[in-house]
This record gives structure tokens, C-alpha cells and sequence, in this order.
């Protein structure tokens, strides 16, 4: 949502500043480059809150996925090292990787 957001608002501001250049005269390829300079300067110092949110909304969110990786790779070794241990280790492991693969 946080992205979503600081989109919109990027949106807004290029198109105020486009909008303020056209009045001011300019066209064309200069008021598109004009504009995409200027809201990017405005935007560097006007949405920097926002910006700041989705930094964490992405950091959050990296964690979380960094964090099942890590719970997945430990699932996984404790299984490989349960199989080997075992006489019946290939039949037994594909069987827990079945029945991992199916709460996922």
C-alpha cells in the first residue's frame, strides 16, 4: 500500500509541475524533460516520508521471506539428515517432502 501511495503521489507531482511549465509556455520535449526534472527534485525533498515507508513496507517484507527461506533450508536439512540416518531413507524422505509440499 505504501508503494501504491508514493506512486500516486510521484503521478500527482510530476503532473502539477507539467501542468505549471505548460502555463509558464513551455512544449513539447522540454516541458516533458522539465517536468520529469523538476517533480523529481520536488519529489527528493517533498515525499521523502513516504519514500521512508515504502523503504520499511519493503524491508518487512524481506525479512518475512528471508526468515521462511531460512525455516524452509532448516526443514529441509533436518529431513535429509533424518533419511540418511534411517534404512528406508529415499522412500521416507520423498514421502515428508510430499507432505511439506502440500501445507505450503
Amino acid at each position: 500500500m505504501a508503494l501504491l501511495r508514493y506512486t500516486l503521489l510521484r503521478a500527482l507531482v510530476l503532473v502539477v509541475v507539467g501542468a505549471l511549465l505548460w502555463l509558464v509556455g513551455l512544449r513539447g520535449f522540454v516541458l516533458v524533460a522539465g517536468a520529469l526534472f523538476v517533480s523529481g527534485l520536488v519529489s527528493l525533498f517533498a515525499l521523502r516520508r513516504s519514500r521512508d515507508q515504502v523503504s520499511v513496507a519493503w524491508d518487512r517484507r524481506l525479512s518475512t521471506i528471508r526468515e521462511r527461506t531460512a525455516a524452509e533450508d532448516a526443514w529441509d536439512d533436518e529431513r535429509r539428515t533424518r533419511s540418511a540416518d534411517s534404512p528406508d531413507a529415499t522412500e521416507q524422505h520423498d514421502r515428508a517432502d510430499t507432505d511439506h509440499r502440500q501445507e505450503r
